[in-house]
C-alpha cells in the first residue's frame, strides 16, 4: 500500500500541478468539441451555399468564412501541440506538470476565441446558410417527386398506347425525363446542389409534358378534323369570292385610269396559286392526321401554312372590290375623305398646343408642312381629263398618317419627361 495523503507533503507541489494540468486538459478538451461542432456546421453550411450559388453574395460569406476557418485550424494545432508536450497518463515531474498545464490553459482560451470567431461568422451569415441548408434539405423530397412525376407520365403513355395512339411525342419525353432521372442517381456528390435541382426541375418538366401531350391525344384528333374541315370551307367560300372578280376588274377598267387599279389587276391569278398552295396543305395535313400516320405536329404546321395561303387568297379576292368601292366613294363625294383628314390634322394641332411646355419647333413646323400640303390635294382631281381618285385617297391618307406620327412623337416626348 502507498503512503497516506498526510504523508505524502514532500510532492505536494507535484500532484497540485498535476491537478491542473488535467483540469486545463479537461477545459480544453471541452472546448475543442465544442470547435468541432461549431466549425463543422459552418463549414457545411459554406459549401452547400456556394454549390447552390455562385453569386456575389455566397462568394462574399465563402470569402469572409476563411480567416474564421483559419483561425479554427490554428487553435486546434495549437491544441495537438500541447497535448504532444506532456503525458498526463504518466507521473511528470511538477515543472513538467505546470508547463502543460500553462500550455493547455492557454490552449483553451485559443479554442474559446475560435468558438466564438465562428459563432460570430454564423450569426452574420446565418440567413443564405440556413437557406442553403433547406435547398439541400428539400433535395429527397424533390427527387421523390421527379420519380412520381415520372411514373404518372408512363401510366399516360401507356393509356394513350392502349386507346390505339401511337404518342410519338410523349413517347420520346418520357424517354427524355426517364434518362434525366437515372443521371440524378449520381447523388449531389458529382452533380453540386444547383446541379441536383436543376436536374429533379429538368425531369419534373419533362415528364409534365409527357403526361399532357398523351392525355391531350383524343382531343387533339378531334381538333384537327375540325380545323380541317373549317380550313376547307374557307377555301370554298374564298373560290366562291374569286368569282366576282373578273367583273369587279372590269368595273375598274371602265370607269377609272389604269393607276388606280394597277396594283390589283393580277390579283386573281395571284389568288389562284394560293388557293392552289392552300389544297395541297391542306390535304397534307389530312394524310399525316390519319389514325395510321399521327403526326400531329407536322398536322398543324400544314394547316397552318394551309390558312396562310387561304388568307392571301382572300385578300387578294376582296382587294379589287374593296378598291372599287372606295373609287366610287370618291368619286361621289370628293369632299368627304378631305373632311376627315381636316379633321385629324386638327385633332394633331390641338393636341401638340394643349400642352404646358411650348411646342417643339419640328412638330410645329411638320404639321404646317401637312396643313400646306392638304390644301394642294384637291388640285390632283383637276389636273387630268379622268382624274386619278386612288391618288387622291392615297395623298390623304399618308397626311393623316403623318400627323398620328407627330401625335405619338408629343405623346413620347412628354412621357420621357
Amino acid at each position: 500500500m502507498g503512503q497516506p495523503a498526510a504523508e505524502r507533503w514532500w510532492r505536494r507541489g507535484r500532484d497540485q500541478a498535476q491537478v491542473a494540468a488535467r483540469e486545463a486538459a479537461g477545459r480544453a478538451a471541452q472546448a475543442l468539441i465544442d470547435l468541432d461542432r461549431e466549425q463543422t456546421a459552418a463549414a457545411e453550411g459554406v459549401q452547400m451555399l456556394t454549390s447552390v450559388d455562385t453569386g456575389p453574395a455566397a462568394r462574399q460569406v465563402a470569402a469572409a468564412w476563411e480567416p474564421v476557418r483559419e483561425q479554427a485550424n490554428h487553435a486546434v494545432a495549437a491544441y495537438m501541440a500541447a497535448v504532444s508536450a506532456g503525458d498526463l497518463d504518466s507521473d511528470p515531474e511538477e515543472a513538467v506538470a505546470r508547463h502543460a498545464a500553462q500550455a493547455l490553459h492557454g490552449s483553451a482560451e485559443q479554442l474559446a476565441h475560435a468558438v466564438v470567431a465562428v459563432r460570430r461568422f454564423l450569426e452574420h451569415a446565418g440567413r443564405p446558410l440556413q437557406q442553403a441548408r433547406s435547398a439541400h434539405a428539400a433535395v429527397p423530397d424533390r427527387l421523390h417527386a421527379a420519380r412520381v412525376a415520372v411514373t404518372t407520365a408512363a401510366r399516360a403513355v401507356e393509356a394513350a398506347h392502349a386507346s390505339r395512339y401511337l404518342a410519338r411525342e410523349a413517347t420520346d419525353l418520357l424517354e427524355q425525363a426517364r434518362s434525366a432521372l437515372a443521371e440524378l442517381d449520381r447523388g449531389v456528390e458529382a452533380l453540386g446542389l444547383q446541379g441536383m435541382l436543376d436536374g429533379v426541375a429538368n425531369v419534373v418538366r419533362l415528364s409534365a409534358r409527357a403526361k399532357d401531350d398523351a392525355e391531350s391525344l383524343p382531343d387533339r384528333a378531334q381538333d384537327l378534323t375540325q380545323r380541317i374541315t373549317s380550313a376547307r370551307t374557307f377555301l370554298q367560300v374564298t373560290e366562291g369570292h374569286l368569282e366576282g372578280v373578273p367583273e369587279t376588274l372590269s368595273d375598274l377598267r371602265r370607269a377609272y385610269i389604269y393607276p388606280s387599279f394597277a396594283d390589283v389587276e393580277n390579283n386573281l391569278a395571284t389568288a389562284d396559286v394560293a388557293l392552289a398552295q392552300g389544297r395541297q396543305h391542306l390535304d397534307r395535313a389530312a394524310a399525316l392526321a390519319t389514325p395510321q400516320e399521327q403526326r400531329w405536329g407536322e398536322a398543324d404546321e400544314a394547316i397552318a401554312a394551309a390558312r396562310a395561303a387561304i388568307d392571301a387568297a382572300a385578300h387578294a379576292a376582296q382587294s379589287p372590290r374593296h378598291r372599287l368601292s372606295a373609287l366610287r366613294a370618291a368619286e361621289e363625294d370628293p369632299e368627304e375623305p378631305l373632311r376627315q383628314t381636316r379633321r385629324v390634322l386638327r385633332d394633331a394641332q390641338r393636341f401638340l398646343l394643349a400642352g404646358a411646355d411650348r411646342p417643339a419647333p419640328q412638330h410645329v413646323s411638320r404639321l404646317d408642312a401637312l396643313g400646306i400640303q392638304l390644301d394642294t390635294v384637291p388640285d390632283r382631281l383637276t389636273a387630268r381629263n379622268r382624274p386619278d381618285y386612288w391618288a387622291y385617297l392615297t395623298e390623304l391618307a399618308s397626311i393623316s398618317e403623318g400627323a398620328r406620327a407627330v401625335i405619338d412623337a408629343v405623346r413620347q416626348l412628354r412621357a420621357d419627361r
